[in-house]
């Protein structure tokens, strides 16, 4: 169990710093895109509740 909590955790960490560098470049490289960053954020933090509820699911068993 505790594996799995750290490969879900170390999965939630790479995606913030994946996010964070997309951000960046996203907000520095042109202000026009503010539309396709709400798309992101919105696409990552399904992904991290995905990956929240797994390693729930996970842990309880």
């Amino acid at each position: 169990m505790d594996v799995a909590l750290r490969i879900g955790l170390g999965i939630i960490i790479a995606t913030l710093l994946i996010i964070l560098t997309m951000m960046l470049d996203t907000i520095f490289y042109n202000n026009k895109n503010r539309i396709h960053l709400i798309v992101i954020f919105v696409l990552i933090a399904l992904i991290i509740y995905a990956l929240g509820d797994i390693a729930i699911d996970i842990l309880h068993f």
